[in-house]
């Protein structure tokens, strides 16, 4: 039996434009013989451009939810999967999640004025 992961991603963009990600995901609650978990899990988060290998970016986590704030590139797609680890052993990857990052969006102009000669 499959296990999936349900992952969400929260993106925020400061004034700075410095770019931070969150990846957030639900626990596991079976073993893939359908037994049930009883040991404490960790995560593995993984990264990478759509369409190219993930690589993993942060290990040993204990909550179910990362804060990313490299690799983040403008103009780019990032993907994320989370793997859940027991006993030194590591799952699958989990479906993918992945996230836009746009170019900042310059504000309007403001006070525009006119004059007839």
């Amino acid at each position: 039996m499959k296990k999936l992961f349900y992952l969400a991603l929260i993106f925020g963009c400061s004034a700075a434009f410095s770019q931070t990600a969150t990846v957030t995901w639900t626990a596991p609650t079976k073993n893939t013989d359908g037994s049930a978990i009883t040991a404490t899990l960790t995560y593995n988060l993984y990264q990478g451009v759509q369409g190219a290998s993930l690589t993993k970016v942060q290990s040993g986590l204990a909550s179910t939810s990362a804060t990313v704030t490299t690799g983040l590139t403008q103009g780019t797609t990032q993907c994320f999967t989370v793997t859940a680890v027991v006993n030194a052993a590591e799952s699958a990857q989990s479906t993918s999640a992945c996230v836009a990052i746009a170019f900042p969006t310059p504000g309007v102009p403001t006070q525009i004025t006119v004059v007839v000669h």
